[in-house]
């Protein structure tokens, strides 16, 4: 049997955002990950998988990576294979970022293609904007690493980077898929296929405060069965970490399709070919003035 502990989106960085009160979300952050490790320690995991975005930006404070090598030391035992996700790149380079320096040290180990865990257990990575690797030997139980949205429908108008759950099991008959990017949790099951999406493990944004930060454990017997066990992280209550009254601003639901408009604008997920204005107006038309005033704000600080 193998035993393996499922992640993604760590988003590490040093500064707090927006609406967050913590003291420190940088030790928050900390501990969420410390908590991780423990858990795969004493789970016995022999890996993490971890699908992208290790680290919210390529470049990161010299605290930071100090802190995480410290950490990373701690648990030398834990190997973390991962894909990377837009965040760990610089203008799509990997080269002198963050997580390559923790590749380069030893904490963390790429997944690029196949990678054999054993004899009959494969692991396929898909960094974001690779494509999909196709799978080499079908008798074996393959496991995809891949940095990428999956949902049945767009998420906003105008969304297009996005995998739909039906057609990636139709056409990539993986066993596990492991996604990130989508910082809300999915979880889809085709027969005996299971996307898994554990979302954030760290909540940044309002449109997160309903999330409860969780990991999976997958086990892989010798006769190739799988289960997968879903395990909490420790977390506070959202009226704990973040302001009361950016909580009672909006509907929640409301307000998680607006963040996410507005994430993949800053990240550059809309295609270019977009008249993001005009666009933009017209799918403002029929919100309510309070929405569009927030929509018109994160243009501006987005231009700036």
């Amino acid at each position: 049997m193998i035993r393996l502990l499922l992640s993604s989106d760590w988003h590490l960085r040093t500064t707090n955002p927006e609406h967050r009160i913590d003291a420190s979300f940088f030790y928050t952050q900390l501990n969420k990950i410390e908590q991780i490790l423990q858990i795969a320690s004493e789970k016995n995991c022999k890996y993490i998988l971890q699908a992208g975005d290790v680290t919210d930006g390529p470049r990161p404070s010299f605290e930071l990576i100090e802190k995480y090598v410290e950490l990373f030391r701690k648990y030398k035992d834990i190997r973390i294979l991962h894909v990377y996700g837009q965040h760990d790149t610089r203008y799509r380079c990997k080269e002198r970022t963050a997580t390559k320096l923790f590749n380069f040290l030893g904490y963390l180990q790429e997944v690029n293609g196949l990678h054999k865990l054993s004899e009959d257990i494969h692991l396929y990575g898909a960094s974001w904007g690779d494509p999909i690797p196709e799978i080499k030997d079908k008798d074996c139980f393959n496991i995809l690493l891949i940095h990428k949205t999956i949902v049945d429908k767009p998420l906003w108008i105008g969304h297009e980077d996005f995998l739909q759950s039906d057609k990636l099991f139709k056409n990539n008959p993986y066993d596990v898929i492991l996604a990130g990017d989508n910082h809300t949790p999915v979880f889809y099951k085709h027969k005996n296929q299971t996307i898994v999406g554990c979302g954030c493990i760290v909540r940044k944004t309002i449109a997160e405060a309903d999330l409860k930060p969780h990991i999976y454990i997958l086990d892989i017997t010798d006769d190739l069965e799988y289960t997968l066990e879903k395990i909490y992280l420790q977390f506070k209550p959202a009226d704990e970490v973040f302001k009361s009254e950016a909580l009672e601003r909006m509907d929640k639901k409301e307000n998680q399709k607006l963040q996410e408009f507005i994430n993949s604008i800053k990240n550059n997920e809309i295609g270019q070919s977009l008249n993001f204005r005009k666009n933009l107006e017209i799918a403002m038309k029929p919100m309510e003035q309070t929405i569009k005033n927030i929509i018109i704000k994160a243009f501006e600080e987005i231009e700036k």
